[in-house]
């Protein structure tokens, strides 16, 4: 069975299942692979979930964090109580960002207006998936996109984080307290502090000397909004996915899940790693964060209950990764020089050697 995550910027996560499978038939041919990609909330998330649960693809005219017209998709599967919606934030504020925009100022408005337009279509269940964004504006955007309104600040992102002081909820949408919103995160970090929301804002695109200064503004404007939603929610597990969005859900009321395992458990993987003799995982980059809720982790766990060996795949394994290599039978890493597909068909076709 193949069940990896997305190799980032290269391999989404069936296009990874479908390269080990290729693999697989190259070093044992005529063995059947089963298929069931793992992504984390982040990349890949819409598709491999779609393809589980019959939903149908739609599109709508929303902003990347940017500000620029796109078309974002989204899935709807039909249900007796109106349809349940799927969303992945990767495809709309994702970090394939023009770089001359300016990581300050993105925005999280976009995904707000998806969101609304899917209760406009009768969801009252919904499976946002977050991971991948570009953005770190503690969810700001998407508030005001829901009707959340901000004294004096025209467009809600992290440069204006400091301009906010009144925060006014009266025209919040009021569908989502009766929707169910179901936040699949892929990491757990909290909303700021050591391992908050900033940590991860280097890879989109600030600068390292930056993160204290983001780190305040993420805590002032949690301050207000904290005080606004009467709600406390920087310290829950997944507050800081998404550069604060999953904390900007939970003032909303949404279950923060974590990613893989929801994936995992929707896609029937359990099952699928009992019908297995040895199940292939994977992604992109494997280190010691791998331990902290990632696909390949999960997958090992899994298969650790019911009996199966595990060989791990990654583009890159880094040193701190190697307490964690005891849970796999083998690993290997991608030769260099080939396209990703390739590379990743022949480690796995050498995992067999």
């Amino acid at each position: 069975m193949a069940a990896p995550n997305a190799f980032k910027g290269t391999l989404s996560p069936l296009e990874a299942a479908q390269a080990m499978a290729r693999g697989v038939a190259r070093a044992c041919p005529g063995r059947a692979v089963i298929l069931r990609p793992l992504p984390d909330g982040g990349d890949g998330t819409l598709d491999v979930l779609a393809r589980a649960l019959g939903a149908e693809i739609r599109d709508f005219e929303t902003q990347d964090s940017c500000g620029r017209l796109i078309r974002a998709p989204f899935g709807l599967v039909p249900g007796r109580r109106g349809p349940l919606a799927l969303i992945e934030s990767a495809r709309v504020i994702g970090l394939a960002q023009d770089p001359r925009c300016p990581f300050s100022s993105r925005s999280t408005e976009g995904l707000g207006r998806l969101l609304r337009h899917v209760l406009d279509r009768g969801a009252r269940t919904i499976y946002l998936g977050l991971g991948g964004s570009a953005t770190c504006d503690v969810g700001a955007g998407l508030l005001a996109a829901l009707g959340v309104r901000f004294a004096g600040v025209p467009r809600a992102g992290l440069e204006t984080l400091e301009r906010i002081h009144d925060v006014d909820l009266t025209a919040l949408d009021p569908r989502l307290a009766r929707t169910r919103l179901f936040v699949l995160v892929d990491v757990m970090n909290p909303l700021a502090g050591p391992s908050g929301a900033a940590v991860f804002a280097v890879q989109k695109g600030a600068d390292p000397a930056e993160l204290p200064d983001i780190d305040r503004r993420l805590l002032g404007a949690a301050d207000r909004l904290e005080a606004a939603f009467a709600r406390s929610a920087r310290d829950r597990p997944g507050a800081g996915a998404a550069g604060g969005l999953g904390f900007a859900c939970a003032l909303l009321g949404a279950h923060l899940v974590p990613g893989a395992a929801t994936v995992a458990r929707l896609t029937g993987l359990s099952a699928a790693i009992r019908e297995a003799g040895l199940v292939l995982t994977g992604e992109g980059a494997c280190d010691a964060q791998t331990g902290y809720g990632k696909g390949p982790a999960l997958v090992a766990a899994y298969a650790r209950r019911l009996g199966r060996p595990v060989y791990l795949v990654c583009g890159r394994i880094d040193r701190s990764f190697a307490p964690l290599s005891a849970h796999y039978a083998r690993c290997a890493s991608l030769p260099p020089g080939l396209p990703a597909a390739d590379a990743l068909s022949a480690a796995v076709a050498g995992l067999f050697a």
